[in-house]
């Protein structure tokens, strides 16, 4: 098990944790290994930690941006993009 951690930038909408959770989870496909997403919000941004099953870190980043590209391509996040990662 992998944690990837990163934030998001805040874009022309507003939606609370739970819905950054829901469009993580929804996002993430079996091939990435999302066991659990948590996330946090402020006026500006979220932030996500990912816990991801993978054979390395690098398998777990890539799966990670993975998520977040299907997940930013939600109309709901629009403007909205992800800031890295560790």
């Amino acid at each position: 098990m992998y944690i990837v951690a990163g934030r998001l930038l805040r874009g022309q909408t507003v939606v609370d944790a739970t819905q950054v959770r829901e469009f993580l989870h929804a996002a993430a496909g079996p091939e990435d290994g999302l066991e659990h997403a948590y996330a946090e919000t402020d006026m500006d941004s979220a932030e996500t930690v990912l816990y991801l099953r993978a054979r390395t870190a690098e398998h777990a980043k890539e799966a990670a941006r993975r998520i977040m590209i299907r997940m930013l391509a939600q109309e709901e996040l629009l403007g909205w993009h992800w800031e890295g990662h560790s």
